[in-house]
């Protein structure tokens, strides 16, 4: 059907990719804060759906989970700057080894 490519991935989906990369040897962090992201975002919107018949410890469950979407946040940003960083670094020690042969 034409509308299904357009839905986003269901929250199975995303714990199922989540287990595949807990899985790996090595896994990565970036993914799988990324994908912890995905899993809240989708059971808040599915709370706040439902909101008029949200107990106020449902309305306090949700709090928790922006909160911890945030952090989530501050934690992708934090791991996308040092694999930035990484990058550069690991750049110029193969400039400076190349420079070396010449």
């Amino acid at each position: 059907m034409e509308h299904d490519k357009f839905l986003k991935p269901t929250v199975t989906y995303h714990l199922f990719m989540y287990r595949v990369e807990l899985a790996r040897r090595n896994a990565r962090q970036l993914r799988l804060s990324r994908t912890k992201i995905e899993i809240t975002d989708e059971l808040i919107s599915k709370t706040v759906r439902n909101i008029k018949t949200c107990s106020m410890d449902d309305l306090k469950a949700v709090n928790r989970e922006l909160m911890f979407k945030r952090k989530l946040r501050n934690n992708v940003s934090k791991l996308k700057k040092e694999a930035k960083r990484q990058s550069q670094a690991s750049q110029q020690t193969e400039e400076q080894s190349a420079s070396k042969q010449d």
